[in-house]
């Protein structure tokens, strides 16, 4: 017999099938992951997973990389920028070694961004991040998952973490609301939907972000605006049914 008893609050699965109209698989890059959870092999072999979820191949595969998002520190930008330069275009270029390869990938069906690039094609990012900043100075939930997230990532409160977050959760909720397009070659623009791909578990300022809305925005064609699916755990996390308060975010590398 078919069980269609609806999950409870923090119980989550894997997805079954992805939808049948055209969609991106979004992967913001960690610089610090690129040489293991995200390298591009790595990246491949969960994208294996989910061509096995797909009806028809109309999904495409889109790459950003958080380089200058790294330039909240306290280590020289020049520095920075030059290191950040190197690993990401041999990231790339390994990545596209691995398409060429494989004749059973599309090249076309991934494209590739910069942190930059991102937001200069986001409409009045600027503006947003200065909203969300008064935000998070005036509501303490907000203060109190920042504060938890820049634990759990191992470094201290400061104005540079906290910006970091604001700034990184802020364009992950415009890309799955639709306010900033994402250009791909293969699909032009016909994506119904946009999944955010990461392996490991969300922020939990992210989910707060996305649970209480602040700006106000809907994308009733994308199924997933309200969830993150975790390539590790290999798990649909869908916020309207995660409680901040009592969901287990560590991941299983950070459990003691």
């Amino acid at each position: 017999m078919k069980n269609n008893a609806v999950p409870k609050t923090n119980e989550f699965f894997d997805i079954n099938k992805l939808p049948k109209s055209p969609g991106i698989t979004y992967y913001g890059l960690s610089i610090p992951l690129l040489t293991n959870k995200q390298s591009p092999k790595a990246l491949l072999e969960y994208d294996k997973k989910l061509i096995d979820k797909q009806y028809i191949y109309n999904v495409a595969g889109v790459l950003i990389y958080t380089d200058n998002l790294y330039l909240y520190s306290d280590e020289p930008a020049v520095s920075l920028k030059l290191k950040h330069q190197k690993i990401i275009e041999d990231h790339k270029a390994s990545f596209l070694s691995y398409l060429e390869k494989n004749q059973w990938y599309i090249p076309s069906a991934w494209s590739f961004y910069t942190w930059n690039q991102a937001i200069l094609d986001c409409k009045k990012f600027h503006d947003s991040l200065t909203k969300l900043k008064q935000i998070y100075n005036a509501d303490v939930f907000f203060k109190k998952y920042i504060l938890l997230d820049v634990e759990r990532s191992g470094k201290k409160l400061s104005d540079n973490n906290i910006n970091y977050l604001l700034e990184e959760i802020l364009l992950d909720y415009f890309i799955v609301k639709g306010h900033l397009l994402l250009s791909n070659d293969y699909l032009k623009n016909t994506e119904t939907w946009v999944l955010n791909c990461y392996p490991g578990k969300p922020h939990r300022s992210y989910v707060y972000l996305i649970q209480q809305n602040f700006f106000g925005l809907s994308n009733e064609k994308n199924v997933y605006e309200r969830c993150w699916y975790d390539l590790l755990a290999r798990k649909l996390y869908h916020f309207d049914r995660l409680d901040i308060d009592t969901f287990d975010f560590k991941n299983s590398s950070e459990k003691d």
